[in-house]
């Protein structure tokens, strides 16, 4: 058996991926957990990892493949030269050995991992865009404290971790 991929109608994945289980076929749509910056701040919200796109582990010759296309929330399976394109050995259950015990990633956790303390980072946004700075602390809020050199001298200022970029 191996992995295919399922394109999917636009925000239907879930959709899909409950239509395509109750056909009795192992699927996998992959979701994430990111932050998204809204008009009333910053909100944590559920996405697909990969929109419009799901997988499905199929056997060649024993599983239709026409099915797909006629799956509520299906458009059909991804094809190259008319062949149903598989997935690299492997990739899915990688993949899926990243997820939590729900079956979400959250890239949330991920993105405040990325930084270190000693650090030297770069500010993407706000009022100090641009500065290079040290990160002194990593605060459980998504803040980090960080070291600017200001005014010849340095300022320990706080700054939302989504603002911080890694220095080039």
């Amino acid at each position: 058996m191996s992995w295919y991929v399922v394109y999917s109608k636009p925000r239907l994945e879930a959709c899909a991926l409950e239509n395509i289980q109750n056909q009795g076929f192992e699927a996998f749509c992959p979701q994430v957990r990111i932050k998204r910056r809204r008009n009333t701040g910053t909100a944590v919200v559920l996405e697909s990892m990969f929109p419009r796109y799901l997988f499905v582990n199929l056997e060649v010759g024993v599983n239709d493949f026409s099915k797909f296309r006629s799956t509520r929330g299906c458009i059909d399976l991804v094809r190259f030269g008319g062949l149903p394109k598989k997935v690299p050995d492997g990739f899915v259950e990688a993949l899926s050995g990243q997820m939590d015990s729900d079956g979400i990633l959250d890239l949330t956790v991920l993105a405040a991992s990325k930084f270190a303390v000693g650090q030297k980072v770069r500010v993407a946004e706000g009022a100090f865009e641009g500065l290079l700075v040290e990160i002194a602390e990593l605060r459980a809020d998504d803040r980090a404290l960080v070291l600017m050199e200001v005014m010849g001298g340095a300022r320990k200022v706080v700054v939302p971790m989504d603002q911080l970029d890694s220095a080039v």
